[in-house]
């Protein structure tokens, strides 16, 4: 992997010939109020590089909230048209643990029934990571993920050394494209060095269990009162789900015309924390209780995705902790009143 230099005003600069360009989107963290989102960027002065976390995980570029699938006319059987609407996309700044999230989503959006829709996005885009600026009091991904995972879908990293300094990490020829024209220097700093500079923010907790310890630990727990004792408490609002870079779930609709003129086949974001997410027909709802909704959730992440994929369903990114109002979403909060209550 080749380690370059660039200041942080040359990087700014490169980013706003892309932009000028126009060849593709260039999308990075930007404010919001007191809060962080990914946006599409005017310019490259709206760019941030230091934050704590995003409202919403970059998945939203891959995984629209809303998208066409199909186009037809209810009345014209030979109108039927696949849908399949993507750009090329530069998305810059994303934190290691979504990275990782993306590689999970990646897996499960291609094996098996492959999703055209989502890899056709993935393929057009290109991933410049970032590692963390800022601490962030939920957050506890060290202890989720493989420091070399988020490479298996970066194509740049960077690296912040001071205000005004930027390692650059090339990890694939796309990255070392998007750096074609700016104004690089081959690097002189040591491994040691780089490694002190990726790990200088620390999580303020730590997951007790990995992939490996966390299926049988939770399959133990399955009667545990703590899901009852929690989902009492919970709203069913699905925000845990809708802000999780790694929950992919979704329900498709058919949108049709008063006029029978034109009609739409749409995905929309759906999540199993949500009521009516579980009924089927005859309107049969097999996962009624709110309590056994929150286990779904948590065996989802720590059991069901570290057996298929080798990989924890949770990142450690915090998102579901800061956005519960219920405060009792976040994994950590899960093993905490496990103990409080054996």
């Amino acid at each position: 992997m080749e380690i370059l230099k660039i200041s942080l005003s040359d990087f700014l600069a490169h980013v706003n010939k892309k932009i000028q360009a126009g060849d593709s989107k260039q999308v990075g963290v930007v404010p919001k109020g007191s809060h962080f989102v990914f946006g599409e960027l005017d310019e490259a002065a709206q760019l941030c590089l230091d934050y704590d976390v995003t409202i919403l995980p970059p998945k939203k570029y891959f995984q629209p909230q809303r998208e066409v699938l199909v186009k037809y006319a209810p009345k014209d059987a030979s109108s039927y048209a696949m849908v399949n609407d993507c750009e090329n996309l530069t998305l810059i700044g994303v934190h290691p643990y979504d990275l990782v999230a993306i590689h999970l989503m990646d897996r499960a959006f291609s094996e098996g029934e492959r999703d055209e829709n989502y890899m056709a996005k993935r393929d057009c885009s290109v991933l410049i990571g970032l590692y963390p600026t800022r601490g962030f009091e939920h957050r506890f991904s060290a202890s989720m993920i493989d420091p070399q995972m988020p490479y298996k879908v970066a194509d740049l990293m960077l690296i912040k050394l001071d205000d005004n300094q930027l390692a650059l990490e090339v990890v694939s020829k796309k990255g070392k494209a998007y750096l074609e024209g700016a104004a690089v220097a081959k690097s002189d700093l040591s491994e040691a060095f780089l490694a002190q500079a990726r790990n200088k923010v620390k999580d303020s907790q730590a997951f007790p269990l990995g992939p490996d310890k966390s299926p049988a630990y939770f399959k133990e727990k399955y009667e545990h009162p703590v899901w009852e004792k929690l989902g009492e408490k919970c709203y069913s609002c699905g925000s845990c789900v809708f802000v999780c870079p790694t929950c992919y779930c979704f329900d498709v609709r058919d949108e049709v015309e008063l006029s029978l003129a034109s009609g739409e086949r749409v995905r929309y974001w759906d999540g199993c924390m949500i009521e009516s997410f579980a009924i089927c027909a005859g309107d049969h709802n097999f996962r009624k209780e709110r309590g056994a909704r929150f286990r779904h959730r948590v065996f989802r992440k720590t059991v069901t995705l570290p057996e298929k994929y080798q990989v924890m369903g949770c990142v450690g990114c915090g998102r579901c902790a800061q956005a519960c109002t219920a405060d009792i979403a976040g994994p950590m909060k899960v093993i905490k009143t496990m103990k409080e209550m054996n």
